[in-house]
């Protein structure tokens, strides 16, 4: 609270037809730190709140012309904040209840009155009023800084718009730019994945379906999606390796090789992680790479790991790998169930058994699509070549790397038109991959 508003005497009216009623109130508070005012009618009272700012006001009920409730009434529009009181008998409480309702009265008083209470209720009142006056000077100032607040707000406006338009501007600078990184190494990716299909034909779709199922696995697992997609980039390129492995090695299965040749093929983990290892952003997936191949025992290769020393995401893309190998096409439902079964004689000893738990449930999610690939085949064709009714296999991106169609999606005839389009004015480098069923 203001000091100034502490040390200032406040004025007390004291209204009443009484002269000695009035005398009395005088010297009651001729020690109290108030300058006391006096009326002897309504009207008179009246006069000097219109002169004087008066923090409490004491009236009498019952006075002649103009009565204690009539009397506060209209002190109540001269001077609002005043707190105010009426005294009264006994035997006129009901009337004093109407000087507070017509009045706004604070309290009633009755007659005769104890001086202690009197004065305690005086100070009261008093205080009630500075606290009153403050929060109407506190929300004046209030009111004055906003004002000033807006003026400055209002000159800093045409700033701020700037500068938003200039950091608008500058983060949809960064955001194409971390989505043209994005999109180069997706397109990175795949053309390592290209690459692994030249080397071997059979390696490209088991990459595919080994990073779906691994992305499958992860995400049921409840890792997070940057790991995820870590583990999803381990699966597309974990036979990246096999690219140093000569012809003779890739075409015996494993219990054919000699001593040599297993030591040649065992070598294709740490090749893999060593291919990646120069791009920052693959480095996490070429550890996971690097240990795919280890066992839950401990009799993996090439460092032998076990148990929880395996890398999360290499032991789930060990176990998507395995899937894919082992489940024969055209194998149908059964051949799912009984590849799953062969997989679980080797939980603890070459899976991890939590992971391949969870992975049960994963795969059979997917187990229609693997049914599906025994009846069908992926094929890449010209836009012209599209028909309503294909399944696209692949995302299907402009020249400029724009997602047009996701994979999965059927295509129908306002499909095929747009990306017919679309290839006309921003044509890609390859064709449009579909889903086609087997003669």
């Amino acid at each position: 609270m203001d000091n100034s508003a502490k040390n200032d005497p406040c004025k007390v009216l004291f209204v009443d037809d009484e002269e000695n009623v009035l005398r009395a109130l005088s010297r009651l508070f001729f020690d109290e730190p108030y300058e006391i005012l006096t009326a002897g009618s309504g009207r008179e009272g009246l006069e000097m709140l219109s002169k004087n700012k008066v923090a409490v006001i004491i009236s009498d009920q019952k006075m002649p012309e103009m009565d204690g409730a009539h009397f506060l009434e209209a002190a109540r529009k001269i001077s609002p904040d005043s707190v105010r009181m009426v005294l009264t008998g006994y035997a006129d409480i009901n009337t004093a209840m109407d000087a507070i309702n017509k009045g706004g009265a604070y309290r009633y008083i009755t007659k005769p009155w104890n001086d202690n209470e009197l004065i305690m209720t005086v100070r009261n009142a008093v205080h009630q009023y500075r606290l009153v006056k403050e929060n109407i000077r506190l929300t004046e100032l209030t009111k004055k800084q906003n004002e000033e607040l807006k003026k400055w707000s209002d000159e800093l406006e045409y700033f701020v718009q700037q500068q938003t338009i200039d950091l608008t501007r500058q983060n949809q600078e960064l955001q194409d730019a971390i989505g043209k990184v994005q999109s180069q190494m997706r397109a990175f990716i795949t053309s390592i994945s290209n690459l692994i299909e030249l080397r071997n034909r059979s390696v490209s779709s088991h990459s595919n379906t080994v990073a779906m199922l691994s992305s499958e696995i992860a995400i049921k697992a409840g890792l997070s999606d940057s790991e995820v997609k870590t583990i999803e980039i381990a699966a597309q390129l974990h036979d990246i390796g096999k690219i140093g492995v000569s012809d003779v090695v890739l075409s015996k299965k494993i219990e054919e090789l000699s001593e040599n040749e297993k030591e040649d093929y065992r070598k294709h983990p740490v090749r893999g992680q060593s291919t990646v290892d120069g791009i920052e952003e693959l480095r996490d997936a070429g550890i996971l790479i690097r240990h795919h191949h280890e066992y839950f025992n401990g009799s993996g290769f090439p460092d032998g790991l076990k148990e929880d020393d395996i890398p999360i995401g290499s032991r789930i893309v060990s176990i998507a790998d395995a899937f894919d190998q082992l489940y024969l096409p055209d194998s149908g439902l059964s051949g799912f169930e009984k590849t799953m079964e062969k997989m679980k004689l080797l939980s603890g000893i070459r899976f991890d058994p939590f992971y391949l738990h969870i992975a049960e449930s994963a795969i059979e999610k997917k187990a229609d699509i693997f049914i599906q690939q025994g009846r069908t085949f992926e094929a890449e064709l010209n836009p012209s070549e599209l028909r309503a009714g294909m399944v696209v296999s692949r995302d299907v991106r402009s020249g400029t790397g724009l997602l047009f169609i996701s994979k999965g999606m059927t295509l129908d005839a306002g499909n095929v038109a747009a990306i017919r389009r679309c290839y006309d004015v921003d044509p890609s480098t390859s064709g449009v991959y579909v889903i086609l069923e087997k003669a």
